[in-house]
């Protein structure tokens, strides 16, 4: 395994669109005409349908590929709309199944690598249409590098709607329908970007947080059979065993909170109980306001077998590999107000539905006694605490990163190396200026620094400098792995100046 050792960040790009001329391309379903930018000399094509509209009868239902013509030319110039989501401010809807590709212009002639984002936001927050994850700027920087690329984002069910779990959801082959909308549109980028210059024999995925976990469970999907959807792996602080994935029974409560709320059969094994749900008008579903976390499940379809028993029988698609975390994840995956060992211990029964057993409780309380000087964050080595957060806080801080996000790094990096595949690993370590918890690198602090997008850390001038030569450093590792497999590049140079 070689070892990655870098730092990142994010400013929030909100490109100016000068109608130079108007892009236009022809995919599988007509003509799309996108905006070209002058400022970025880049053109964009926004809110392109890659799925049937998921209404009516297809709610809660796997995708269905789009069978029918465009009439005339499709209007890609903007956003679709963001998916159903609680919290956000984003223009929402349930036709929300879009895609959107930004390319370099001057390279229509070739044929450029693609890199494919997929957000994270717990499976129930996430859009395309956030400026922070404008693809302007890493698209910039590859061109910088001569690794030109292509990039790509698309929308996906949330919440309910994409993870709605009863036993007629799962009969009925449903179960998991978020992640088979990522699917679809990877399927749509292998059928249609080579229209728009791209190779569909290179594409990149990448993700952070919930949106990696998605990327870990396509690499264990059906068993780790290789569609060729893609061909290697960006994984941001997560993976597919960070999240817990539940049982059908645990889901009953839920779905009887949330049928009593709108008026539906509370029978849960009553197909007119579906069909109710499907017939709620999205208004309805919405004000519901139902929020409790819908998370994947072992469906014996898409998902065979838990992901952890699925890598240990080495059913897993072998790809070249970045996987990473940052220093201080436990300080967003901890349980605040612990001051004592019994307290510590009771959160872990219920603490991110893992289940845990009483025996393992005790050993992980055994391996993280209570040395808050060896705990997050890092960078504090003395022995105090965080009256505020509680006295066991640092404690928990550790327990909860090392089980969602380091842990887990550690064990795909191990796993894929013994595979043969190129592996780099990485530790996002620089703290953001005004971090809440001063000095910790918590988790999605690295984001803006992947997507060249630092105007959201606007600080001091000398430490935003280094903000700026760090996230530039960062989109050329990434520009290097997208055309080579190897953010080192061909030449074993980078950029950073940082050790490997």
């Amino acid at each position: 395994m070689q070892i990655l050792l870098f730092i990142l960040s994010l400013a929030i790009i909100i490109p100016s669109f000068v109608s130079a001329s108007s892009p236009i391309v022809t995919i599988k379903n007509g003509t799309v005409q996108g905006r070209h930018s002058s400022e970025w000399n880049q053109d964009f094509f926004l809110g392109i349908p890659y799925a049937q509209p998921p209404l009516d009868d297809l709610r809660f239902r796997w995708p269905q590929s789009i069978n029918m013509s465009f009439q005339g030319v499709f209007d890609a110039s903007r956003y679709g709309y963001s998916c159903y989501q609680y919290g956000s401010n984003f223009n929402l809807s349930e036709d929300c199944l879009t895609i959107n590709v930004v390319r370099p212009s001057g390279y229509e002639n070739k044929k450029l690598p693609v890199l494919v984002w997929i957000y994270g936001g717990g499976l129930t927050l996430g859009s395309t249409a956030d400026p922070q994850y404008n693809l302007s700027g890493i698209v910039k920087t590859s061109t910088l590098t001569d690794n030109p690329f292509i990039a790509v984002s698309m929308n996906y069910r949330l919440g309910v709607w994409g993870f709605l779990n009863t036993p007629v959801v799962h009969a009925e082959g449903s179960s998991n329908a978020g992640l088979l909308d990522q699917r679809l549109g990877l399927r749509w980028v292998q059928e249609n970007i080579a229209s728009f210059g791209g190779d569909p024999t290179r594409v990149t995925v990448w993700a952070e947080s919930a949106g990696a976990q998605s990327i870990g469970l396509h690499l264990v999907s059906y068993g780790g059979r290789n569609d060729n959807l893609f061909h290697a792996a960006i994984l941001e602080s997560g993976g597919p065993e960070g999240a817990s994935l539940n049982t059908l029974p645990f889901y009953s409560a839920a779905t009887d909170n949330l049928t009593r709320t709108v008026g539906c059969p509370r029978t849960w094994t009553d197909p007119s109980q579906l069909a109710c749900l499907r017939n709620l008008s999205s208004e309805a579903l919405f004000a519901s306001n139902y929020t409790v976390v819908w998370n994947p499940i072992v469906d014996g379809n898409f998902l065979i077998d838990y992901p952890s028993s699925l890598l240990a029988q080495d059913k897993f698609i072998r790809v070249p590999l970045i996987t990473g975390a940052n220093t201080d994840e436990g300080v967003s995956f901890s349980v605040q107000n612990l001051n004592t060992t019994t307290d510590v211990y009771n959160s872990l029964f219920y603490w991110r539905n893992y289940a845990l057993s009483p025996p393992s409780i005790r050993r992980l309380l055994q391996l993280y006694p209570n040395k808050p000087a060896t705990e997050p964050p890092y960078s504090n080595h003395a022995n105090v605490t965080y009256p505020e957060f509680g006295q066991q806080w640092r404690r928990s801080a550790a327990i909860g990163g090392d089980l969602v996000m380091i842990a887990q790094r550690r064990k795909m990096a191990e796993l894929y190396s013994k595979a043969g595949q190129k592996v780099f690993s990485y530790r996002f370590d620089t703290p953001l200026y005004n971090a809440t918890v001063p000095g910790s690198v918590k988790h999605f602090d690295n984001v803006m620094f992947s997507f060249q997008n630092i105007s959201g850390a606007m600080g001091p001038l000398p430490q935003y400098q280094y903000y700026r030569t760090l996230s530039t450093g960062i989109g050329k590792l990434y520009a290097n792995f997208v055309g080579t497999h190897n953010p080192n590049g061909v030449n074993a140079t980078n950029g950073t100046g940082l050790p490997y």
